[in-house]
């Protein structure tokens, strides 16, 4: 309902991420960690989306003498409020590298293909190219 307000309103969010497989000693970060994630905003009428789950791998250390680079690839979807006119859930299937250039700068280039985009499948699906620079200070 535009125009009005809602009190109350609440989100539970879980997240897990083990690393299943370490490539050199107990004291490497490189190897194969697994991740998830879930959210539940049970009250619809307020949250646009409220059940998301994700899933996904990461391995650092994939290419030889890049130890510190992250690659990684998972799905994500989220159903849409049943509030929402017309809309159900969406999908993400997106693959990432992150290249670590130095201790202070990386870049992360990503793919993503996103299936039924605003959860309508009226919207065709598509392909997302995409970056991002971090600068840690």
């Amino acid at each position: 309902n535009p125009g009005t307000t809602e009190s109350g309103n609440y989100a539970i969010y879980a997240m897990f991420q083990q690393m299943v497989y370490q490539d050199g000693g107990s004291d490497k970060q490189k190897g194969l960690t697994v991740w998830g994630e879930t959210a539940v905003g049970p009250k619809s009428n307020v949250s646009s989306m409220p059940y998301f789950v994700g899933a996904g791998l990461s391995y650092q250390g994939l290419i030889p003498g890049r130890g510190d680079d992250l690659a990684s690839a998972g799905v994500i979807h989220g159903t849409f409020s049943r509030f929402i006119p017309g809309t159900t859930g969406e999908t993400v299937i997106e693959a990432n590298y992150q290249i670590v250039l130095t201790r202070w700068l990386s870049i992360t280039p990503d793919i993503q293909y996103v299936i039924r985009p605003v959860g309508n499948s009226a919207v065709r699906n598509a392909f997302v190219l995409g970056a991002q620079i971090a600068v840690n200070f």
